[in-house]
């Protein structure tokens, strides 16, 4: 079983897309896969279709040690989801000490899955550093632009700062391109550079600007529901098929 964090500090890169399209292409090829929306924003529950309005038993009641994860599971499609609400913005006010190991303490007893992908909220808060406490990996999405190529680096000093406090096995395994327009010069300077300087991590497969990929979550479905044979959908196949490769050769 590989848990995996998909994390990047700055809003709007495309981590919930890639979480969800990951986790449906997982499905795709025969893999167990459990989803868990770590953000108050829910909006990896909401691109499942999932009205967070309506999640009356949420990750937060997990976090809280009052149900098991098990009993909050929403089955969708093949794909197992732990769904957030707005209550998880209260973490912050939790009168329990360590609050950052609240989610690795509460899911002790996890099994059976292939893979389990976290969506993060973009900050370092305490959900994130519950994420980061239980796994393994981290994926991050990097849009193609300036800005967020040099906001990238924060997250990997605050990976350092995880691995001396708080989970020295984590890792960032890779970074994934997202919006990637091939036309435009900054795009393919951003990967360039990023390949550059962390050689190795950049996957091959890039996500390119796609509008049914933005389309997609307004009707509630997968890239792969939403339109399959869109570039979105062949995508994040690749990625994945690459992803896969990475961890299991």
């Amino acid at each position: 079983m590989r848990i995996i964090s998909i994390s990047n500090n700055k809003g709007g890169v495309g981590k919930t897309t890639t979480t969800v399209n990951l986790a449906a292409a997982m499905q795709i090829l025969g893999k167990k896969v459990m989803v868990m929306d770590m953000d108050h924003q829910a909006q990896s529950t909401y691109h499942f279709g999932i009205n967070p309005n309506k999640v009356t038993e949420s990750i937060f009641d997990v976090l809280k040690g009052e149900k098991r994860y098990h009993e909050i599971i929403i089955k969708r499609a093949g794909i197992d989801i732990l769904p957030a609400n707005a209550e998880l913005r209260n973490i912050e006010f939790l009168p329990l000490p360590a609050k950052e190991f609240l989610l690795k303490e509460n899911m002790e007893d996890l099994e059976g899955y292939d893979y389990v992908l976290i969506d993060c909220p973009p900050s370092l808060g305490v959900l994130t550093l519950n994420a980061m406490a239980i796994s393994e990996y981290i994926l991050v999405p990097l849009q193609a632009q300036f800005l967020p190529f040099h906001g990238m680096y924060n997250l990997f000093e605050a990976v350092q700062m995880v691995k001396k406090r708080i989970n020295r096995n984590i890792e960032v395994s890779g970074i994934i391109g997202t919006m990637y327009n091939p036309k435009k010069s900054i795009s393919r300077e951003v990967m360039e550079e990023t390949e550059k300087r962390l050689p190795g991590k950049l996957y091959s497969t890039m996500i390119r600007e796609n509008v049914a990929l933005q389309e997609a979550p307004s009707w509630g479905k997968t890239i792969f529901e939403y339109k399959p044979d869109s570039n979105g959908a062949d995508d994040y196949m690749a990625l994945t098929e690459e992803v896969i490769k990475r961890f299991e050769e």
